[in-house]
C-alpha cells in the first residue's frame, strides 16, 4: 500500500487528545445525497448549504463526515484534482503525496463509473472540515475499507489512504483525522489497522500509539490506547502435557481463583451440518454460579464460527435445557431469535458437552498503568479422551492487546512454553468437541523458545 507515505510526518501535537462529540446521526441525513439548508445564525431569512456528507462527530479542531461510496465518489475526486500538483514539503514527501493523491483518485474514480463485483470491500471516505458548510474545503481526506481481522470477532476498519490539504495551516490535520478514525472504529466494534511502508513511517506511527502484533499479521499495525476499551478474548492452545507442567510451575503462588464451567452444544435436528448453534454455559466460581448463552454460526461445514454476543439468563433454566434439550421450548431468551425452525419436543439435540476447569493467575509482566489481566488456564476434559486438552485464555481491552501479547510471548520464552496462538478464541471449545479432541492434530506445533531455525532458502538480503 503505497499510499501510507513520508507525507503523513506532520506535528505529532496535532494527535493529542481531544474530545470528538459524537453527533445524533438520526437528525443527519441517512444517504448523504441531498443539500439540505440550516438558518443562518447572522440572518434568519437566509439559508446557507451544507456539505453533503454525513455529520459524524465535531471537535474544537474541525467537523469529522462521512462519506458513501459510489454516490459521492466525484465530489470527492474533484477536491483531490485540486491538490494535484501543488507542492508540499520537501522533493521526497511531495512525490509520495502526489502518488497517492493520484492512486486515491484513481480508485474514486473507478467506483463511480464502474460497478465493482457484490462481494468486494465496503469501502467509505472521511474527511475533517472546518465547518459544516458548501464552501468549507477538506483539511485531510482518508479511505478506509471493511475487512475481515485475524482474531475472531473483530473486523478491521482497513486504512487504504490518508492525505491532508496542501495549505501550510491544514499540518497537523492528518494526524487529527486518524484520531477521529480510531474513535469511530471503536465505537462501530472494529480496529484501525494500517501498513506502513517505510521504517520511517513505523517511527512516526509507533508515536502516534500504533504497535505491529506479529502473531495476528506480519504487516498490520493497530492503534494502542486507553481509547479504545472494546473487550477482546485470546486463545493459546498448548500441544503437549510437559508444557503445561512447566507453565503451572511458572507460578510460585496459588492461583488467584478457581472454577469449573459446565458446557452444553445444541442444534436443530433440521440442521445436520451443525451451521447454528447454541451454546450453553453453567459457570462456577467458589460459591458464585452464574449461566450464559450465546449463538454459535458459520455458512457452511469448513468455515470458522461466528461468535454473538454473550447474555446472562437464568442458572435455573441453563441446568434444565442441559438436562432435557425439550425444555428449550419452555424458555424466553434473546438469543434464540430465528433459532431452529421448530420449538416442538424433540426439534433439538445435543451437539456435545464437556466441563472445563480452570486456574487463574494475574498476567506476569504487564505494567500497573494496563490494570489487571488474568491469565486463565482451562483444561478441557471430553467423556471420550482420557486426557484433557490444554489451553490458555486471556481477556483484554483492545486498547492493551499490543502490550498484553508481548508480555505473553516474553513469558513464555523465559519458561520455554510451546503455545500456539488460535485465531478464534471463542470457538475452539465447539471445535474441540466437534472433532473429539483431534482440533489438536490440526495445529502446527510451534518451535520451543531459542530453537527456531533459519529455512536454507532464507536469503540474508533484508
Amino acid at each position: 500500500m503505497r499510499s501510507l507515505t513520508p507525507i503523513l510526518a506532520m506535528p505529532l501535537v496535532a494527535l493529542q487528545k481531544r474530545p470528538w462529540k459524537a453527533c445524533d446521526r438520526s437528525k443527519t441525513s441517512k444517504s448523504g445525497l441531498q443539500l439540505h439548508a440550516v438558518v443562518n445564525e447572522l440572518d434568519p431569512k437566509v439559508a446557507v448549504e451544507e456539505l453533503d456528507g454525513e455529520l459524524i462527530a465535531k471537535s474544537d479542531h474541525g467537523c469529522l463526515m462521512m462519506w458513501l461510496l459510489p454516490q459521492q465518489a466525484l465530489q470527492l475526486a474533484s477536491w483531490l484534482s485540486e491538490w494535484e500538483g501543488e507542492v508540499y514539503g520537501n522533493q521526497e514527501t511531495n512525490f509520495w503525496r502526489q502518488r497517492m493523491i493520484l492512486a486515491m483518485k484513481t480508485r474514486l474514480e473507478n467506483l463511480a463509473f464502474n460497478e465493482g463485483p457484490k462481494d468486494a470491500e465496503v469501502q467509505v471516505v472521511y474527511s475533517l472540515h472546518r465547518s459544516t458548510r458548501a464552501s468549507s474545503r477538506p483539511l485531510a481526506m482518508a479511505m478506509v475499507s471493511s475487512r475481515s481481522f485475524n482474531l475472531e470477532p473483530l473486523r478491521a476498519l482497513h486504512l487504504d489512504h490518508i492525505v491532508n490539504s496542501p495549505e501550510e495551516n491544514s499540518k497537523g490535520f492528518g494526524a487529527t483525522l486518524l484520531q477521529g478514525l480510531i474513535q469511530q472504529a471503536a465505537m462501530s466494534q472494529q480496529v484501525l489497522v494500517l501498513e506502513p511502508q517505510s521504517p520511517g513511517l513505523e517511527v512516526y506511527f509507533a508515536r502516534l500509539g500504533f504497535r505491529h502484533i506479529q502473531e495476528l499479521d506480519p504487516y498490520l499495525w493497530i492503534f494502542s490506547g486507553s481509547e479504545v476499551s472494546n473487550e477482546v478474548s485470546l486463545r493459546y492452545v498448548l500441544l503437549e502435557d510437559a508444557d503445561h507442567e512447566r507453565l503451572l510451575a511458572a507460578f510460585k503462588r496459588p492461583p488467584a481463583w478457581t472454577g469449573v464451567t459446565e458446557e452444553f452444544y445444541m442444534a436443530s435436528r433440521q440442521d445436520t451440518l451443525s451451521l447454528d448453534v447454541l451454546a450453553l454455559f453453567a459457570r462456577g466460581r467458589g460459591t458464585f454460579r452464574c449461566g450464559f448463552a450465546r449463538r454459535l454460526r458459520r455458512e457452511k461445514p469448513s468455515a470458522q464460527y461466528q461468535a454473538d454476543d454473550l447474555e446472562e439468563v437464568d442458572l435455573s433454566e441453563i441446568m434444565a435445557v442441559m438436562r432435557s434439550p425439550e425444555k428449550l421450548e419452555e424458555v424466553n431468551w434473546d438469543c434464540l431469535e430465528g433459532f431452529g425452525q421448530s420449538r416442538l419436543p424433540g426439534s433439538f439435540f445435543g451437539v456435545g458437552r464437556c466441563s472445563v476447569s480452570q486456574k487463574a493467575f494475574p498476567l506476569p509482566g504487564l505494567l500497573p498503568s494496563s490494570g489487571k489481566v488474568d491469565l486463565v488456564i482451562e483444561s478441557l476434559e471430553l467423556q471420550m479422551r482420557r486426557d484433557p486438552v490444554h489451553s490458555i485464555s486471556i481477556t483484554c481491552t483492545l486498547g492493551i492487546l499490543a502490550e498484553v501479547l508481548e508480555v505473553t510471548r516474553d513469558f513464555f520464552n523465559t519458561f520455554r512454553i510451546r503455545a500456539a496462538f488460535y485465531h478464534n478464541p471463542l470457538a475452539w471449545d465447539l471445535e474441540v468437541i466437534q472433532s473429539d479432541g483431534l482440533a489438536l492434530a490440526s495445529i502446527e506445533s510451534p518451535p520451543l523458545p531459542g530453537e527456531e531455525q533459519k529455512r536454507p532458502e532464507d536469503l540474508e538480503i533484508f
